[in-house]
């Protein structure tokens, strides 16, 4: 699992620097840069295999020069101007960057797109193929075309500049160097290529859409808890304590990262409309609750936290003096045990992802819902852990109000009746092996026998 994969690539892969986090963001306090430094990360690919660009054969760079967003008439591949592909140093590695140039730049979004690929392709243990494979055998990245958006589409992702509060573009917040929003459209093309899409037109794809929204941003979590310094961070900040009140608005402190504030959400079904970034929210807040109560079990089995205060943590108690009870409590456990709390969430990032790509590998997209999403879940705790994590999971998506929709009929109930197994006045349930009963009607044959009628 991803807790080996940076030991395996340490000498064989190829060496780059990105950003966790957007280099603009701000610590809450004001005293400067959330992430003054851009970190080094090991990408899979060797140096012997590594492209000018940067590229491999999965993905490749191209600087567009004046180039127009990609539309419905303007696709893939790019066959206009553009710079100078970014070469690798002297020892094949591309860490020797200016982060003030613009090669800086490009070489980052392949960076993060190649890591954030690798990083779920370890989880899903296999080569994830792309959905536009039939079309294109690489993904194609433009890191700075002058614009104030970004996009991902068919074999291409490309990306502009944030705006300014005038509604200018502010050249200082390219897209292609924020880690959330490139993990998070990478996560749009790892569901279409393993959900796939509706096949059905009267398939009306509401959950279809959340899920979708929820996927992107769970796979830019999952992939930010990758680097050490935004765990750290995490865990400075909430002792662990991250499902209380106190720990909730801690972590929104933290960054004005999305994806940070998205996961620590407390949205139900109720709160929601059919919008799909709306809708998505109590997926990802149920999805991500199961990595923290997971996280905590291991604390707790550990002997680190009590069940009692796992507990207490869990259900959200009521006063203020409960809050700061329990603050003061996960404050006193982390406190020289932060290694041990590390390892634990770490354990736990990595269960959730590879309970994750089992679940995506296999729920249908057809008129798929949350439901259908959580059934397939626990299917996959029981082939990853034999169950263990089952009642986990039922807990964290109850909470969220994700069940049946109340016209479903797995909701609806069969009498003796309705299944063809009365005759008469009488009740008479036959016997297996038994002959058949003449004076049993046969189930029909369109089913219409093992419905409800009531």
């Amino acid at each position: 699992m991803s807790l080996e994969l940076d030991r395996r690539l340490a000498d064989v892969g190829t060496r780059f620097r990105i950003f966790p986090q957007p280099r603009f963001l701000q610590k809450a306090d004001g005293s400067g840069p959330l992430f003054p430094e851009p970190e080094e990360v090991t990408v899979s690919v060797e140096p012997g295999a590594m492209q000018a660009g940067p590229g491999d054969d999965r993905m490749f760079v191209i600087d567009a020069i004046g180039k127009l967003p990609y539309n419905r008439f303007f696709r893939p591949p790019f066959r206009g101007d553009a710079r100078p592909p970014v070469q690798a140093g002297d020892d094949g590695h591309f860490d020797h960057l200016d982060p003030a140039g613009r090669e800086f730049s490009a070489a980052t979004m392949y960076a993060t797109v190649r890591r954030v690929l690798d990083i779920w392709e370890d989880y899903f243990g296999r080569t994830i193929q792309w959905h536009f494979e039939s079309d294109f055998s690489r993904l194609e990245l433009i890191p700075l075309i002058e614009w104030d958006n970004a996009q991902s589409g068919y074999g291409f992702l490309e990306f502009g500049f944030g705006r300014k509060p005038n509604g200018t573009i502010d050249h200082d917040r390219p897209f292609c160097e924020n880690f959330d929003v490139l993990a998070h459209e990478l996560g749009h093309s790892i569901i279409f290529a393993e959900v796939g899409v509706p096949a059905s037109p009267q398939d009306e794809a509401i959950d279809y859409g959340g899920m979708h929204e929820s996927a992107g941003d769970l796979v830019a979590i999952v992939a930010s808890l990758h680097f050490h310094s935004v765990v750290d961070m995490l865990l400075d900040s909430t002792k662990g304590n991250l499902l209380t009140i106190n720990g909730l608005d801690r972590v929104g402190e933290l960054s004005d990262s999305r994806e940070i504030r998205v996961v620590f959400n407390s949205r139900r079904m109720s709160d929601v409309g059919e919008e799909p970034h709306d809708r998505s929210l109590p997926l990802t807040g149920a999805i991500f609750d199961i990595m923290v109560e997971v996280f905590q079990q291991d604390l707790v089995a550990k002997k680190l936290i009590s069940e009692d205060l796992r507990t207490r943590s869990t259900n959200l108690p009521g006063t203020s003096q409960d809050l700061l009870e329990i603050e003061a409590e996960f404050t006193a456990a982390y406190t020289g045990n932060e290694a041990a709390f590390k390892d634990s969430l770490l354990r736990a990032r990595d269960y959730l992802g590879r309970l994750l790509a089992v679940t995506w590998s296999r729920i249908s997209p057809d008129f798929l819902t949350y439901h259908g999403v959580l059934r397939t879940l626990l299917a996959a705790d029981r082939e990853i852990t034999g169950g263990e994590n089952v009642p986990i999971i039922r807990s964290c998506f109850a909470w969220r109000e994700i069940a049946p929709v109340p016209t479903s009929l797995m909701l609806r109930q069969h009498t003796l009746v309705d299944c063809g197994l009365t005759a008469g006045k009488g009740v008479t349930v036959p016997d297996p092996g038994a002959p058949a009963d003449p004076q049993i009607p046969a189930p029909r044959a369109n089913g219409a026998a093992f419905v409800n009628r009531l």
